[in-house]
């Protein structure tokens, strides 16, 4: 019972802490590649935090505000409890493929509705031709940049996120099974089929955190900040963290689905492994977003299709148990 307890309480609560220095570390690495030297590691993840903390904060311009406003902490629920799982391998009721796919679409969910709800000053009812739609009328009732960007959202989780779904499920056909307890302490990645799973995971990886250069749903050249432009003081502070907590809950659950490595606090070794494992796929990322240029969806509709392809090959070996 302790030691569920700790799982619960324990492991989301380090990889919280771990995630706010991660934005530093890709802000270092990014700004070092351009031949900058960027800020330090504390500030844009850690004090990031604390400062949107004490803010003050004003209502939102959006339907529902306090909907609204608390939508991040759902994230970081959905967020907490893969991990809590991930670490309670023998709780069958969520930890399974079912439940953590339909948990991360619940988080992906977050951001359509907040696009849904928000109508700031920038995308409500601008008095010129709307651009948006394409309608030659002016003064007409306009889409909002808030709403715009919950449709690109909409668009990368039923095509641009697939590569990454499916490569969760290619672990557990080659074990024809849907418990993480069955996958947990034999590796995957070192088949055919983890080989091709894990190139569509990476993929998929770096669109589910919506970093360059799959960033189009919150890009600030055209949608400024999009669904989360509203968010403010203390509640942008959870977003933040919201974020942050993402990028090291999909590398940990990497670690979990393909090297069999949940962090299990009776094996504390199992907790360094997997966070440090964890923590490379935002560090490639970093790589990644400081070549890449600002994809349209012409663009990312190929590469997803491409990364589905990775993904069928490896579901083909994983079905044989190559």
């Amino acid at each position: 019972m302790i030691e569920e307890v700790i799982s619960i309480l324990g492991i989301p609560s380090l990889a919280f802490v771990i995630s706010t220095y991660i934005p530093g570390i890709q802000r270092k690495i990014e700004a070092r590649i351009q031949q900058r030297i960027g800020p330090s590691i504390l500030a844009p993840g850690f004090w990031a935090f604390f400062k949107f903390l004490f803010k003050k904060v004003d209502n939102p311009d959006a339907n529902l505000p306090n909907l609204y406003n608390r939508l991040p902490l759902l994230s970081i629920v959905v967020l907490w409890t893969i991990l809590a799982i991930t670490s309670l391998t023998s709780f069958h009721i969520l930890s399974n493929e079912i439940g953590i796919v339909g948990l991360l679409k619940l988080e992906e969910m977050m951001y359509i509705i907040l696009g849904s709800l928000s109508f700031s000053i920038m995308g409500w009812r601008m008095p010129y031709i709307d651009e948006c739609k394409g309608t030659p009328f002016i003064k007409t009732l306009k889409i909002s940049l808030e709403q715009l960007g919950a449709v690109r959202c909409f668009k990368m989780i039923t095509i641009g996120s697939f590569p990454f779904y499916l490569a969760t499920f290619l672990p557990f056909i080659n074990k024809h099974s849907i418990f993480l307890k069955d996958i947990v302490g034999e590796p995957f990645l070192f088949s055919l089929g983890g080989i091709f799973g894990a190139i569509c995971y990476f993929i998929g990886y770096i669109i589910m955190v919506k970093e360059y250069p799959f960033s189009i749903t919150h890009t600030k050249a055209d949608v400024i900040e999009g669904p989360t432009l509203e968010l403010m003081a203390k509640y942008r502070a959870l977003y933040l963290a919201s974020y942050e907590l993402l990028l090291i809950t999909l590398g940990s659950l990497f670690a979990t689905l393909y090297l069999g490595i949940a962090p299990d606090v009776s094996n504390p070794i199992t907790i360094i492994e997997n966070f440090a494992i964890a923590l490379i796929f935002p560090i490639l990322a970093a790589i990644v977003r400081a070549f890449s240029p600002l994809l349209l969806f012409k663009q990312i509709y190929p590469i997803s299709f491409i990364a589905t392809l990775f993904g069928v090959i490896g579901f083909i070996f994983a079905l044989l148990g190559w």
